[in-house]
């Protein structure tokens, strides 16, 4: 059947999703679909329960999928729909040149007409895995764990041409092109955001809008003419989980782009743990993270300049003090800007850049 496009969960039919898998998966056919756990955020995501024809048994198609696509209120938001996008050309174009484990995607399906996009997506609690929040923090030993996953992951393009012609990446991928971050330091969303509970955490000068502005635009255009490797773009604790064994891997993929190492890992150090924890082992993670490019074959990074590079960039975790509370509840942006605005005040990035 032909492919159509849906807006709600409860549009999901048998007859969609065939035409969805049937593209990969010729002759797949979904005879059954019960909608099970539904988890609302930037996009909308479902856990489905699916049963399906030989053919997609012979595909060996799992029984439980996660469906996710912009069913949001917010969704139709402009500059959500080029995160959405993002994320979708990363399945087609990226992940399968990439080896950081689940989850695979079974289909990845962007509709032009109506500016929709759907991912099918490996089902990790069947791999018995657990997620991570803000509220769990890491101890040093997992965040070295997840600096070895970043260290592979900026290690297979570093400064390759190999994704010259994955036009998208470029530019700042998706969260450049959504302006996104241009659009939170406007004065309604950032008087919004400060008068909620993280707001006690922007003292000093992070409480000045117009210089926390200027100081991510500086970030930004940093990365932009440094950019060297892929990042996943958005490394905090939420998009993480580990499977039995503990090994940590990356979900949500929609703000991958071609840019600077230390995005991601600044973004991560300072966020996934206490803030005591964060300042006594900070040193040593990053250079745990420099030893782990060096066994990738990437050599060129000291630990001086790595260090001196990853303190000036805690600066861009400011962003949790303007991320709205649709996209990521208000305890989440509250830990994070209190771990965030630490940070800075630490290392005096503010300063570096403004």
């Amino acid at each position: 059947m032909a492919f159509g496009s849906i807006r709600s969960i409860d549009q999901i039919r048998p007859e969609w999703l065939t035409a969805l898998l049937t593209e990969t998966f010729p002759g797949t056919a979904v005879e059954s679909v019960h909608i099970g756990t539904v988890i609302n955020g930037t996009a909308t995501k479902a856990r489905l329960l699916l049963t399906y024809n030989r053919a997609g048994h012979a595909h060996r198609l799992p029984p439980t999928l996660w469906l996710k696509a912009g069913f949001e209120p917010h969704s139709g938001a402009e500059h959500l729909q080029a995160i959405y996008i993002g994320e979708t050309l990363f399945y087609r174009d990226i992940a399968k040149r990439l080896d950081l484990g689940p989850p695979r995607c079974f289909a990845a399906r962007f509709d032009a007409a109506t500016g929709q996009n759907y991912l099918l997506l490996e089902d990790l609690l069947a791999l018995h895995a657990e997620f991570g929040h803000a509220a769990r923090p890491l101890t040093p030993t997992q965040a070295a764990n997840v600096l070895e996953v970043q260290a592979k992951l900026h290690a297979r393009f570093w400064r390759s041409h190999e994704l010259d012609d994955v036009t998208w990446l470029h530019g700042g991928g998706a969260l450049g092109k959504s302006g996104v971050h241009e659009m939170t330091f406007t004065p309604p969303i950032w008087d919004r955001c400060a008068a909620l509970p993280r707001g006690r955490f922007l003292q000093g000068p992070l409480a000045d809008r117009e210089r926390m502005a200027e100081m991510m635009r500086s970030v930004l255009r940093h990365e932009a003419e440094h950019s060297m490797c892929l990042v996943h773009g958005d490394a905090q604790l939420m998009n993480l989980y580990f499977v039995a064994d503990g090994m940590p891997g990356y979900l949500d993929w929609q703000t991958a782009m071609w840019s600077y190492w230390a995005h991601d890992v600044a973004d991560f150090v300072v966020t996934c743990m206490t803030v005591d924890d964060r300042r006594r082992s900070e040193r040593d993670l990053i250079d745990h993270y420099v030893r782990a490019l060096h066994r990738h074959g990437i050599t060129e990074l000291t630990s001086a300049a790595a260090w001196h590079a990853y303190t000036r960039h805690t600066a861009y975790t400011i962003h949790w003090a303007v991320c709205l509370p649709e996209w990521q509840p208000e305890a989440v942006c509250a830990i994070n800007t209190e771990r965030a605005c630490a940070a800075i005040l630490d290392h005096r990035s503010d300063a570096e850049w403004c």
